[in-house]
């Protein structure tokens, strides 16, 4: 009886645990799908993060297990040749001192275009934001090189005539890690302000020629970790006179301007969409489909953005687990076609048919890749594909920017009127999806606006629930057993013969 009673009542306790645990994963909401494959790890750029990680959830709710870490373009290569991740991100491929390290196959897969932008933090007399900066590379190279130390400098009032900018002192804001964002921007100012630019890196305590991946710290600048560190200095209360290098996606994402860049032909561009593909139309890809941009920084095209480049993604071609060679590949399928109607939105550009093509080439190259669809509106809603364009502003890009001769380079001639027309047509389908997200023909689900931001506030609320029950609630909860238990047990005792004496 005893023995019976103390199994009991151990087994009651184990299942009030257990269901009080599973109220709270209960409570948990929807879960993703059942996993499709092993986990795949990469990580590196924080340039094109912003992309990665809508892709990756995107895709984590088909079952597709894939984890990617912003740490960097450099770092990402590094743990690269060290076989620590499945697959990493950069701006720039291997440099001549890592190629000799290399113990396994690589590829370079293009996997989204975008603008380097300079978000600032400045104010007009009255306190209020401006949002209607103008520079060149030449004052660009000046601020980043630490000759050009106030924003009354007589060069930058030649470029911005009449505005009466608050703050004094710049603060430069560079990257404090190996940065593909920091070697993209130097390739533009080495090409296009190679005086300020060369005496620079020519100086031995700032000796970093182009691709500059770890900018030198001078004096008057501060660094900070990632684009995001770079975003957030930059736009806190502290960071009043600073201008830093990001993705155009993390100044926007802020509701933070960028500077709009003079280009080749004299016309003042921000780093939208459209005029980031009109850039693009002028870079040339190398056999291994790493980019020259020299064309893009010298485009005279009134709506080019000359700091615009292409991310890459490097992956194997032969010696890598099938299984997670399937998962890779789906994403990657993913990433040229369906992904790309996010990237405008983002604050990127959707990649060109062209480079679809060579992104699926590379897929059929990774082992256990599933076959690439054929590249059509059915197939790959890629709006670069389907017809739609690049799209135009993206979401949170504050102010109007003028373009050279006192017109607004986003908003006026032929190709302005087609990003207009592809920017309705963004906003006609934004409105159409609603609250309730899209699909594409590929079958991964894509979430709206407002379905990106519920579902965060969920997740920080599962965090919260998820945690293990209560010791009180436990303990009350067993004590209730242990009066189910005993309680009739008890009294059936008091009524046996035995408990009254009778019999032997």
């Amino acid at each position: 009886m005893k023995m019976w009673r103390n199994r009991a009542l151990r087994i009651a306790c184990i299942g009030v645990w257990a269901g009080l645990a599973s109220a709270s994963t209960i409570s948990l909401g929807p879960t993703h799908a059942a996993a499709t494959g092993p986990r795949v790890v990469g990580g590196g750029s924080s340039w094109v993060f912003i992309a990665l990680d809508q892709w990756r959830a995107d895709i984590a709710r088909q079952g597709y297990n894939i984890d990617y870490s912003s740490i960097g373009s450099s770092a990402g290569r590094q743990e690269y040749l060290l076989n620590q991740l499945d697959f990493a991100a950069s701006e720039i491929p291997f440099q001549p001192d890592e190629l000799p390290q290399l113990t396994r196959s690589y590829q370079y897969i293009p996997d989204v275009a975008g603008g380097t932008s300079l978000v600032y933090n400045l104010h007009h007399a009255d306190g209020s934001m401006i949002t209607d900066l103008r520079l060149d590379a030449t004052t660009a190279a000046g601020i980043f090189t630490g000759t050009i130390t106030s924003w009354q400098d007589p060069a930058i009032q030649a470029l911005n005539p009449g505005l009466q900018i608050a703050e004094t002192t710049i603060t430069p804001v560079i990257r404090s890690d190996g940065s593909g964002t920091s070697a993209q921007f130097s390739l533009y100012l080495a090409d296009q302000a190679s005086g300020p630019w060369n005496a620079f890196v020519n100086n031995p305590n700032y000796a970093c020629p182009a691709p500059c991946s770890l900018w030198p710290p001078f004096p008057g600048s501060t660094q900070q970790n990632g684009s995001d560190g770079v975003a957030g200095f930059v736009s806190k209360a502290i960071g009043d006179g600073s201008i830093g290098y990001v993705e155009a996606g993390y100044a926007y994402g802020r509701g933070f301007p960028v500077a709009s860049m003079k280009n080749a032909g004299g016309s003042f561009v921000q780093p939208y969409s459209f005029n980031v593909s009109v850039a693009l139309q002028k870079a040339t890809l190398n056999g291994d489909l790493t980019q020259n941009l020299s064309g893009v920084y010298r485009d005279t095209d009134p709506n080019a953005y000359p700091i615009s480049s292409y991310s890459y993604l490097i992956t194997q071609t032969s010696g890598f687990d099938p299984g997670k060679g399937n998962v890779l590949g789906n994403w990657l399928i993913y990433i040229a076609c369906g992904g790309q109607q996010e990237a405008a939105g983002l604050g990127y550009s959707p990649l060109p048919k062209n480079l679809v093509q060579d992104v699926f080439d590379a897929v059929r190259r990774l082992p256990g890749a599933p076959t690439p669809p054929p590249i059509d509106a059915q197939h790959c809603p890629n709006p670069q594909v389907t017809g739609q364009g690049p799209g135009g502003v993206p979401a949170g890009a504050p102010g109007t920017h003028s373009g050279g001769g006192g017109t607004t380079s986003s908003s006026s001639g032929p190709l302005a009127s087609a990003s207009a027309s592809a920017s309705a047509a963004a906003a006609s389908a934004a409105a159409t999806a609603g609250a309730t997200g899209s699909a594409t023909p590929g079958g991964v689900s894509l979430l709206s606006p407002a379905q990106r931001e519920a579902a965060f506030i969920a997740a920080e609320e599962a965090a919260k629930r998820a945690q293990a029950p209560p010791l009180l609630p436990l303990l009350a909860a067993c004590g209730l057993v242990l009066a189910a238990v005993f309680v009739p047990a008890f009294l059936g005792w008091r009524r046996s013969p035995r408990s009254r004496g009778i019999g032997s």
